[in-house]
């Protein structure tokens, strides 16, 4: 039964017009008016397609300024509050991080083709080129493209995603990785799931062909005399799968070093813990029960830190940053057969491209 609208205060026309859109989508028997927010309780059994008529509200309300929520601790129902005013960077400095991105890999990638570049008036030049062609342009489009996945699939789900935002750093890796902002709440788990799992699918899909060209270019390449091999790199379980670990104790070709940092980024972003890709698809496909594997795994960093320390880093990260993920919007939506498989192919990916200690 509706609650007539006489027997509603609200403050404004905008508010008016938030109550009636509700109504026309679900069926309410009580509606109260707060301070902060607006809340429409229900029962289950009188809205039979409440997911999709909640979407239809998320899609319409999200872009006026206010947020949905529903909830079922208890009695049912969806509350309705003003969205914050957030202020975005423009896109000027999605640009400046990607060119200082690319330089620093460019830079670190002529470190490592020094190796292979024998001594001669032009050998910087060289390296410089190497370092582009052979280190750069792989890896940014392995990065690249895993963000394009999370940007695509969040567009699907009309969930709003900045570009991505590429983070320099001239030594080591060369980047610290890249992210998209999301500027719209996550509206139920199906979306958390897939949004997450996008960006790893693509970029592991991405980096399995470049597997195998990496492994030809470097037999094009040979090592100068004395060359210097500054740390040994353990290779995941895909390379085993496609034999392509390499016997020899030669320095490691810099687009074959690119392509192993590409799978072990999908690693660490599959880590199925705290706001990570890997943690938005354990809270996806388990709901509230993902909890539990967060601090499992948080655990598990911890121990394997004595293996490798950049696990104690990342823990401490994910411990900052917040271990419990936050909910969807319609947190009890049902779960689909493809939500499930997405899942079990994330965890595929990272069984095969994770290693306890990636370098030493």
């Amino acid at each position: 039964m509706d609650l007539p609208q006489e027997n509603i205060k609200v403050q404004s026309d905008d508010l008016a017009y938030v109550v009636d859109f509700v109504k026309s989508k679900i069926n309410t028997y009580d509606i109260q008016a707060g301070p902060m927010n607006l809340r429409f309780y229900y029962f289950e059994s009188d809205n039979p397609n409440i997911e999709q008529a909640f979407d239809e509200i998320r899609i319409e309300l999200v872009d006026r300024g206010y947020i949905p929520f529903l909830s079922h601790d208890g009695e049912q129902f969806l509350d309705v509050t003003r969205r914050p005013n957030v202020k975005y960077r423009g896109t000027i400095v999605n640009v400046v991080m990607l060119v200082l991105t690319l330089a620093s890999t460019i830079y670190v990638g002529s470190v490592y083709s020094a190796a292979f570049v024998p001594h001669s008036p032009n050998a910087e030049y060289i390296r410089l080129l190497y370092g582009f062609v052979f280190f750069s342009l792989p890896l940014m489009g392995i990065l690249g493209i895993h963000e394009l996945g999370h940007f695509i699939v969040a567009k699907r789900h009309h969930v709003k995603a900045s570009l991505p935002f590429f983070i320099p750093f001239p030594i080591g890796l060369g980047t610290f990785g890249a992210f998209i902002s999301l500027r719209d709440p996550i509206p139920n788990r199906r979306a958390m799931a897939e949004i997450g799992a996008a960006g790893p699918i693509f970029g592991f899909l991405t980096a399995i062909p470049l597997l195998f060209v990496a492994a030809y270019v470097q037999t094009l390449f040979h090592p100068v005399a004395n060359a210097i091999i500054p740390f040994k790199i353990r290779y995941p379980l895909i390379y085993d799968l496609f034999r392509l670990v390499p016997t020899s104790s030669h320095p490691v070709f810099p687009m074959v070093f690119a392509v192993w940092v590409g799978m072990f980024a999908t690693a660490m972003n599959l880590l199925p813990v705290g706001q990570l890709d890997g943690g938005h698809v354990l809270r996806g496909v388990m709901g509230r029960s993902a909890t539990y594997v967060d601090y499992a795994f948080i655990a598990l960093l911890f121990g394997l830190g004595f293996l490798y320390t950049g696990w104690w880093l990342l823990a401490i990260f994910v411990l900052i940053i917040g271990v419990a993920h936050p909910p969807a919007l319609d947190d009890y939506s049902k779960l689909r057969q493809r939500d499930i498989l997405i899942g079990v192919f994330a965890l595929v990916m990272f069984v095969l491209t994770f290693t306890p200690i990636p370098l030493k």
